[in-house]
């Protein structure tokens, strides 16, 4: 049994994970023979140290480190309607977990060493806002908060999702719907794969078309990029159309555009490229009551934006992209606001 809720947030995790496998990341299916996970009666459970978390979302990059074990991500997402936003109780779930897995290892053994180890980090993307304790208490304790809701790519697939109802499972009022979780989960990963809507005789004709046009929106996008700025904030960049990422550069000269709410990135002709949404703990170093000024946007752009890096996997290769901001075009932007009227500065 789940709630509607629960499978918004579901699809969502699964929609990232498979844009995520366009960055460098392979979605871990089963626990196979990985001694670190298991296969529980409800999905994918990961070891702890004090116990077992189910986490059916999990990724591993496919670049190792060196001096660190492999990298493995643990991905929630939460698709809450506009007006909810993710509290303080969600971050404490996900920094307990983390706590948890990161202090478990499986021992060699006696003339081995030990090797099944992995160094876990925890994503949190959102269609809503972050309560401002959540984002204290996860940036201070390593848990990634990464917003979707002002990338304008990734806006349709969000509103399809958000677009499912309890009606669509044959339930008339709010509750729990009659439904595995795990296997609509399985249907619409192999579906994502296949580029193929999940056939089930279990599923209502309206939730059907629900998930074509959820799939239809996701497909057209395909892959997505995970970048870092500043070396310390994660930026997940959704890409116009599919053709935009298969083509990229090694190095990508790009200009920053702040429209509204929304930020994308252009390349020299001013076409667009990618669009993305700011880590809120990035936002709030450079806002001033909430907003951003044109100001304190350049500024954030030349100390934040100046230069940041991606991977691209192809196949079985791994590339590095790197973006760089056109930094003349941001000198000639500050030189015009230097010389413009104040009539004309007052207007940005």
């Amino acid at each position: 049994m789940a709630t509607v809720s629960h499978v918004r947030g579901m699809l969502l995790e699964e929609v990232l994970l498979h844009l995520l496998n366009g960055t460098g990341y392979r979605t871990v299916e089963a626990a196979g023979t990985d001694p670190t996970l298991t296969q529980g009666s409800a999905g994918l459970e990961v070891k702890g140290r004090g116990g077992k978390h189910q986490i059916d979302a999990i990724a591993d990059f496919q670049v190792q480190h060196p001096f660190s074990h492999k990298q493995r991500v643990l991905v929630e997402a939460k698709c809450f309607s506009p007006r909810t936003q993710v509290g303080i109780e969600i971050a404490r779930n996900a920094v307990g977990v983390l706590k948890d897995v990161n202090e478990y290892w499986v021992a060699g053994a006696a003339s081995s060493i030990a090797k099944s180890r992995y160094h876990y980090q925890y994503a949190l993307f959102s269609a809503t806002p972050y309560t401002v304790q959540a984002q204290r208490y996860a940036f201070a304790h390593d848990i990634y908060l990464i917003p979707v809701k002002n990338s304008t790519y990734l806006t349709s697939t969000v509103n399809s999702i958000r677009a499912i109802s309890s009606r669509d499972f044959g339930v008339t009022r709010a509750g729990t719907i009659p439904i595995r979780l795990s296997q609509m989960r399985r249907l619409v990963r192999e579906g994502l794969r296949s580029r193929t809507v999940p056939p089930s005789l279990d599923y209502t004709e309206s939730l059907i078309v629900k998930l074509a046009n959820m799939f239809q929106q996701v497909l057209a996008i395909n892959y997505a990029l995970l970048a870092v700025l500043g070396g310390d904030f994660p930026v997940f960049l959704v890409p116009k159309t599919v053709t935009t990422i298969e083509h990229l550069p090694s190095v990508v000269n790009v200009r920053i555009r702040w429209v509204a709410t929304n930020w994308y990135l252009d390349d020299l002709n001013d076409q667009r490229l990618f669009s993305f949404d700011l880590p809120p703990e990035l936002f709030e170093l450079y806002a001033e009551a909430g907003e951003l000024s044109r100001e304190r946007a350049l500024n954030l752009k030349q100390e934040h934006l100046r230069s940041f890096y991606a991977f691209r996997t192809i196949g079985n290769e791994v590339r590095v992209i790197r973006f760089q901001l056109d930094m003349p075009w941001i000198y000639a932007i500050r030189e015009r606001r230097q010389n413009a009227s104040p009539n004309d500065a007052a207007r940005g």
